[in-house]
């Protein structure tokens, strides 16, 4: 037995002596796949150290009365539970589940309170345990507080978009109708006409991808042959007139010749998104290159810059949404939808440091998934 419960958190820094003299009469019991070991608001008359096996740790909740069970924590063999009612003398606050025919130690409550005042290491290594426990609970709370917060954040977005849609969508279909009658007007003007019906487009097509993102949606991604030439100079002609600074420098090179397969119009957008948001955030004078490759059958595009790069705190977290830096008017949101654009065309993109200083992202679209 002493060999089974020596890696227990709750004998840490004991000698197998000292364990044998505290387990020492005490019983194992096996408790079947799916049958609870403790059962919530019951009384705590045992504490229990896991010999074999994993527990689930659950909570009832209760919602408009129906029966809703959060999931709390998986321990494992070596980890102990049930001390909480044994120190203050309250029912049992959560449902423990067997999830593989588990074996305990069973330490009743008179023997525990011995072994408490007998043995001072028990008892520090359980506060040693409780406190860590807390940590992690804390560490949860303020995460699901977050994520909370951003669901908020998100439900009230999609709420302003769906307003937005409706209430653009006159003003934006005048606009086009409108750019259509010039052209029927004036000819020679159809250069100028096709782009402000492919910018109306744009600004629709963009708010909608607010809602979808704020709603959680997918949507469907309509992948053509794209001439790799006039969408680099497209991106050159849009992006190019934005930069009004002398001090910032934006240069395209398409090393890859062939055509490709993906959204023109979503990918377009991401790849506008991280210019801009490199031009937005920087403070000096500069350089934004984007770089087109095919590699391995996989199109490659790179968008660096000499800015300021992205501060260390926001790395981990970088294409969440809501993560905003250095720009006074940034939603936190172009990032993670950008992410999710790319992801529907079943590719990835990542973020590496520039060196001496700045940003570099790395955007794959494999080929043969898309097409």
């Amino acid at each position: 037995m002493v060999n089974f419960v020596r890696c227990c958190k709750l004998f840490d820094n004991m000698t197998d002596e000292e364990i044998s003299s505290v387990i020492e009469g005490l019983q194992t019991v096996v408790v079947p796949t799916g049958l609870s070991v403790i059962s919530e608001h019951a009384h705590g008359d045992n504490l229990y150290v896991i010999i074999k096996g994993n527990v689930e740790i659950i909570k009832d909740i209760a919602e408009n009365d129906d029966d809703v069970v959060a999931q709390l924590k998986v321990l494992e063999p070596g980890e102990f539970f049930g001390e909480m009612s044994l120190l203050d003398d309250e029912p049992r606050s959560a449902n423990v589940i067997s999830k593989n025919n588990v074996e305990v130690l069973v330490i009743p409550k008179e023997r525990f309170q011995q072994i408490a005042y007998s043995n001072p290491k028990v008892m520090f290594n359980l506060i040693r345990t409780l406190s860590w426990r807390l940590r992690d609970t804390n560490q949860k709370f303020a995460e699901t507080v977050e994520r909370l917060i951003a669901q908020n954040r998100l439900m009230a977005i999609g709420m302003a978009a769906s307003k937005i849609i409706h209430d653009i969508k006159t003003p934006l279909t005048v606009t086009v109708l409108t750019a259509q009658m010039l052209e029927s007007l004036y000819p020679d003007g159809k250069k100028f006409t096709e782009s402000i019906v492919k910018q109306t487009m744009i600004i629709d097509q963009m708010v909608r991808e607010i809602l979808d993102f704020a709603k959680g949606n997918t949507t469907p991604i309509n992948p053509q042959q794209i001439n790799l030439e006039r969408f680099v100079q497209d991106i050159n002609d849009t992006f190019g007139q934005t930069i009004t600074r002398s001090d910032v420098s934006f240069t395209i090179q398409n090393r890859a010749k062939e055509n490709a397969y993906f959204d023109e119009s979503k990918i377009r957008r991401v790849l506008i998104n991280l210019m801009k948001n490199s031009y937005e955030a920087m403070k000096e004078k500069g350089e934004i290159r984007l770089d087109v490759m095919m590699e391995d059958n996989t199109l490659v595009f790179i968008v660096s810059d000499t800015g300021q790069g992205i501060p260390s705190r926001i790395k981990a977290n970088l294409f969440s949404p809501f993560q905003s830096e250095g720009k006074s008017q940034g939603t936190g949101l172009g990032l993670a939808i950008s992410k999710k654009i790319v992801h529907e065309h079943k590719g990835t993109i990542d973020y590496i440091p520039n060196v001496p200083k700045g940003t570099i992202f790395i955007i794959k679209l494999p080929q043969q998934d898309i097409k």
